[in-house]
Formats: C-alpha cells, sequence, structure tokens
C-alpha cells in the first residue's frame, strides 16, 4: 500500500487497499486517483478508482473494474461488471451513472447483444 503526490500534475495516487472516505461516501479499489483543482488549493474535484471498486452512499453498494467521481456535481459513473444493490434489489450490466443530486439512476449493457439484468424482491400488501 503505497501514497504518492504529483503536484505537477495535480494529483494524489493511492495503491494497494485504496480508499477514500468523504462523510457517507466511500470508494475502495486497487488504485485510486485523487484529481486536485487547479488552483492550488489542494481541494479534490474527481476521484478514479481502478480495480475491484467499490462505491458506497446512501445505502447503496455498486461495484464494477473502473469509477469515475465528480464530486461537485455529486455524479458517479461506474464501468465494466458492473453490480448495484440496494436493500434486497440487485441490478446488473456494464454502466452504472448514478446522480446523488437529482436521484436519477441509469444502468446500460455494453452492446445490443447484452442485456441489463435485475433481481428484485417484492412485499404483497
Amino acid at each position: 500500500d503505497s501514497m504518492e503526490w504529483n503536484k505537477q500534475l495535480g494529483q494524489a495516487i493511492a495503491t494497494g487497499n485504496a480508499r477514500a472516505i468523504q462523510g457517507q461516501t466511500t470508494i475502495q479499489a486497487n488504485k485510486i486517483i485523487a484529481v486536485l483543482n487547479k488552483d492550488n488549493s489542494q481541494q479534490i474535484t474527481e476521484l478514479h478508482a481502478t480495480g475491484n471498486v467499490m462505491f458506497l452512499k446512501d445505502k447503496q453498494v455498486a461495484t464494477g473494474d473502473k469509477a469515475k467521481y465528480y464530486l461537485k456535481q455529486d455524479k458517479v459513473i461506474i464501468t465494466g461488471n458492473v453490480k448495484l444493490k440496494r436493500d434486497n434489489d440487485i441490478v446488473r450490466g456494464e454502466k452504472l451513472t448514478i446522480d446523488f443530486i437529482t436521484g436519477l439512476s441509469k444502468m446500460e449493457s455494453s452492446d445490443s447483444n447484452q442485456k441489463v439484468k435485475m433481481k428484485y424482491t417484492t412485499e404483497w400488501i
């Protein structure tokens, strides 16, 4: 496990068992690159995660191969063998976009031959 700062590129790179936590949001991956604001404020604007990605927020767990989280927009895009779990419901696909400001989630397949798969539970009232 290591952490590296590259001031010229405006990045902080964590490798190994990398984890980034802000409030109720957690990202875990083999590698996380934190993109810093270009105004030298050292504020993180984006997180790019690769390898065994797990994204947790608002009682949702999403996993995949890669993720980009845009902090100001509160939006995440996860790609590659994606699985989203909310409560007991599971959705699988190749690309997941979640906008936490609007509440919109979109799962996509990789091409026309692939399908988005969903497993959900129902309650009878």
